[in-house]
């Protein structure tokens, strides 16, 4: 591709020649024949040769907020010049350039390195894919450039951040609001004492109560309350509405901060933890515990996009089965445009679940992006009031996640029915 200077440089040569023949003056023709052979011969000296080109970054998967480092690294592994090179690497529209620059001019020699390094911020949770780099090659009088891809990809999951919840937990003026690793009042291997029994042949000597044994002169040994886990059940409202607010702050963005930071102080508890996600569609990951649910759900979450209008009955009717006995439900929505959600959770109750309903308020992440007149604004937190409490009649403890407030703070903040 012709470059503006050499398009210039073809229209005065061929000017020249014109003008020349018009004037019979043989000197401004051989100008223009000049300027035109000049342009000839640069098209037959090509540069660029082979380029290796290898992208590293500083981890696959991050939490949104931090930063990612990225380094190129380029080789000419040809026998001549690269000549004039421009190095651009694409990188998601969502991302910011922290420090650095994605961008070089390189004039490598045969077998010459160079490396790019920039820095980037992930302001936001997703799946994205640094890549393909774009090269775009100059001739040595800048007269032709040539533009090509090269198609290497780098993916990268973004997670959504994990805020500390254990505080809250401890603070609750309701402890028990969340069942996690539970004592069972029956003997079996666990922490908590149970009571002493006489000594069997085969029991651990670790286990003997060696004062019980200076007391009575009989050999007593420990038994222990055996502990069990539960199944955590987190329910995620990405539907449309969820979108209300700003890019940073909406219900869909604070729900999954809540959902990931939730099911990582369960898992870190030994419980096992369920995610269903439901917008136009019900996506459900089975309860499991361990490391590898704990980033099957990060992974889940960090995809999760709003769309679609399923109610939550839909959601609690197909999930029944699946639903174990006694088991926690944690409800993460706005509760908007949603009139089946007394139901469910009077259905939910009803079934001896404990359920717990984190509400983020659209009302506050409305008036975020729009100017809300401050009578319509009283008139929808009213109504908004109204739903919450009459979930606490049928059972479940509401918790008015405001946007200002904190997870661990909002957790604190429960109505008791």
């Amino acid at each position: 591709m012709w470059t503006r200077k050499a398009a210039l440089m073809m229209t005065s040569g061929i000017s020249l020649v014109l003008v020349g023949m018009m004037m019979s003056n043989f000197q401004l023709m051989v100008i223009g024949i000049a300027f035109i052979s000049f342009l000839a011969i640069n098209s037959w000296v090509t540069g660029h040769g082979e380029l290796d080109i290898v992208r590293t970054l500083s981890a696959d998967n991050l939490y949104k907020g931090d930063d990612l480092y990225v380094e190129l690294a380029i080789t000419n592994s040809a026998r001549r010049r690269t000549q004039l090179l421009e190095v651009f690497d694409n990188v998601p529209h969502e991302m910011k350039l922290r420090s650095g620059l994605n961008y070089m001019r390189i004039n490598l020699g045969p077998g010459q390195t160079t490396r790019i390094r920039y820095v980037l911020r992930c302001p936001l949770r997703g799946h994205f894919s640094l890549g393909p780099i774009s090269l775009r090659y100059r001739n040595t009088f800048n007269l032709y450039s040539t533009e090509m891809f090269v198609d290497h990809r780098s993916d990268l999951i973004v997670f959504p951040q994990v805020r500390d919840v254990e505080e809250a937990m401890v603070r609750s003026r309701t402890p028990k609001m969340y069942t996690g690793a539970m004592t069972l009042r029956t003997p079996g291997p666990g922490t908590e004492f149970y009571s002493l029994r006489v000594y069997v042949p085969g029991d651990p000597f670790k286990n003997i109560n060696w004062k019980a044994y200076a007391r009575t002169g009989e050999l007593m040994v420990n038994e222990k309350c055996r502990d069990a886990v539960t199944d955590v059940f987190i329910l995620l409202d990405s539907r449309d509405v969820s979108r209300i607010g700003t890019v940073l702050k909406n219900p869909l963005e604070m729900g999954t901060v809540a959902a990931a930071s939730l099911a990582s102080y369960f898992i870190q508890r030994r419980d096992s933890v369920a995610l269903a996600v439901y917008d136009d569609r019900l996506s459900f990951l089975p309860a499991d515990g361990g490391d590898k649910q704990y980033f099957k759900i990060l992974s889940s979450l960090a995809g999760v996009a709003p769309k679609g209008n399923m109610p939550l009955q839909a959601v609690t009717n197909a999930l029944s089965p699946r639903f174990s006995r006694g088991s926690p439900v944690f409800i993460i929505s706005s509760l908007e445009g949603d009139g089946t959600v007394p139901h469910a959770v009077r259905d939910l109750a009803g079934r001896n679940h404990e359920v717990i309903v984190l509400s983020p308020s659209s009302t506050d992440y409305e008036r975020l992006v729009s100017r809300v007149p401050r009578m319509s604004y009283e008139v929808m937190k009213l109504e908004r009031q109204n739903r919450l409490t009459a979930l606490a009649g049928f059972g479940a403890r509401v918790i008015d996640w405001m946007p200002d407030v904190e997870l661990s703070q909002a957790l604190l903040q429960v109505k008791l029915s």
